[in-house]
Parts: C-alpha cells; structure tokens; sequence
C-alpha cells in the first residue's frame, strides 16, 4: 500500500463464508483481503503476539492516542470507500489488488524503527497488503478483527489475557 491508510473494516460475508478486510488508503485506493477461518485465527494471533511485545492489551487500549480514537467513535464509524483519485471521473476508486481483492495466504510481521509495526497481509503469489500499524492502529485492527470474527459466529475462541474489559 503506498498512500496513507484511512480507515481500515472488517465485515463478514455470509455468501463467501469469509471476513473482507478493506483498507482506504485514500488517493491509492481501496486494497481488499478475504479472511478464511483459519487465516482469522492465524492473524489474531499475530496481532496478539505483536501486541504483547509492546506492552500488552492493557498498556496499548489505556494510552492517550487510543481513548482519543475511540471517543472519536474509531470502531464505531460507518466505513467510507475511498474517492476516486480524480473526483469527476465516473470510475471508483483504484482497486490496486483488483474489484475481488485478494484471499490471504500468508502474514509476515515485523517491528520498524519508531515503534512502528509492519505487517504484511499477502497471498500465495503475487501482492498483498503492507500496513504499517502505530501502537493505536495495531489495537483498533485487533479490536476489528475480534468483532468480525463475533459477527462470523464461527465460534472462534481467541486466547487472550484480556477477557475483562478495557474500557
């Protein structure tokens, strides 16, 4: 993904029995990944285990950035399609991994100077997603991910310390 990310959603789609991730990275476009039940469950994981490099569930939702997201309504807003790069085009915005998107294979995850956490999102072959995820983005894409997996009724467990909540 080159353009700076938006807003991410994660909604589950009973017809294709998967989660879609969809990433606004505004002029770059919209960059969709199909979730699977055990990629879901693999990404979780991941994103756990990131999570608890950086201090852990409770450390990550209590800092300022995180409350000032999330009394802004950060999980709770209405997802926006990004506009397309010139506004009186009739065409959309650009699909850089296609209308269809991509079905998640693979995940390669990594910390980058800054603090800042780098995951990829890839298929078997070809281009993936590449989110670079702060320590409040890291927190509000795990919180989305959980709430797609609620909505899947896969009955997925996730094994997490934060049962309780955080806020």
């Amino acid at each position: 993904m080159s353009g700076a990310l938006q807003q991410l959603n994660i909604s589950y789609n009973p017809i294709e029995d998967r989660l879609l991730l969809r990433a606004n990275a505004g002029t770059a476009g919209e960059f969709r990944v199909w979730l699977t039940r055990r990629y879901s469950v693999l990404l979780a994981k991941v994103l756990n285990d990131m999570i608890e490099k950086e201090g852990g569930m409770r450390e990550l939702a209590s800092s300022r950035d995180t409350i000032k997201q999330l009394k802004e309504g950060a999980l709770e807003k209405e997802y926006s399609p990004p506009m397309a790069a010139d506004p009186a085009s009739a065409a959309g915005p650009a699909l850089p991994l296609g209308a269809n998107g991509i079905l998640g294979y693979r995940i390669s995850s990594n910390r980058k100077a800054g603090g800042v956490m780098n995951l990829q999102l890839l298929p078997e072959k070809g281009q993936g997603l590449n989110l670079d995820l702060d320590r409040t983005m890291l927190f509000m894409m795990y919180n989305l991910l959980e709430q797609g997996l609620v909505g899947s009724e896969w009955n997925v467990h996730l094994s997490q310390e934060h049962k309780e909540p955080v806020h």
